[in-house]
């Protein structure tokens, strides 16, 4: 059995949700983003017919490992998200006119949005977890996804699905499955529970970054 116990904890991810996530269940924790090439390895995974879940694990696993390299002593924690369409994936979009396209193609439609949470002790891959919910956005026309686009601006452009569940995304959505954490890009209750039942202190130290 692994233990956790005093280990300092660290979040590869610069995901403000994400960050949000940890702060308000508690636990003490450090930030680091995890650069990789995240577009050319999913391009690549993809080319070679690995399914977009697994493409999605695979990004945590490469940002996991990428800090764990840099702290061998911390327990970190990361995770991706890829937004599929009947097995097409969405990178977010660079230009509103992107975002625009894809909304229209999303609207009236169901995608799902494979989460994935891989952890690292001691430089190794220890646990993972993947939850892949669905989400459903109203049958939308050009206008309201104009109107839509003008309120939220450039927050558009930080998600695949140019919509954010927490804040004026909510008005697009017309029904979800799975947990409202998974969607917002990190399965927090199954992580949590497996740092309970492997005795993970979450009030641990903060590491320096």
């Amino acid at each position: 059995m692994y233990e956790f116990k005093d280990k300092p904890i660290i979040l590869a991810s610069a995901s403000a949700s994400r960050q949000a996530m940890l702060q308000n269940a508690n636990i003490h924790f450090s930030a680091q983003a995890a650069l990789i090439d995240e577009e050319s390895i999913k391009q690549s995974a993809i080319f070679e017919g690995m399914p977009l879940a697994d493409c999605a694990t695979l990004l945590a696993e490469m940002k996991g490992n990428k800090i764990a390299q840099k702290h061998t002593d911390a327990f970190i924690i990361a995770s991706d998200q890829l937004l599929d369409l009947n097995n097409r994936c969405f990178s977010k979009p660079v230009l509103m006119e992107e975002a625009k396209i894809h909304l229209q193609e999303l609207q009236g439609k169901t995608h799902k949005l494979h989460t994935s949470v891989v952890v690292f002790l001691n430089g190794i891959r220890v646990w993972h977890h993947l939850s892949s919910p669905n989400i459903t956005l109203r049958s939308l026309s050009d206008l309201e996804i104009d109107t839509y686009l003008n309120e939220i601006g450039i927050a558009a452009l930080t998600t695949p699905g140019c919509y954010q569940i927490e804040n004026q995304g909510c008005h697009i959505i017309s029904k979800t499955t799975g947990s409202f954490y998974d969607i917002l890009g990190l399965p927090l209750l199954p992580l949590l529970d497996f740092m309970r039942t492997h005795g993970l202190d979450i009030y641990s130290p903060i590491i320096e970054k």
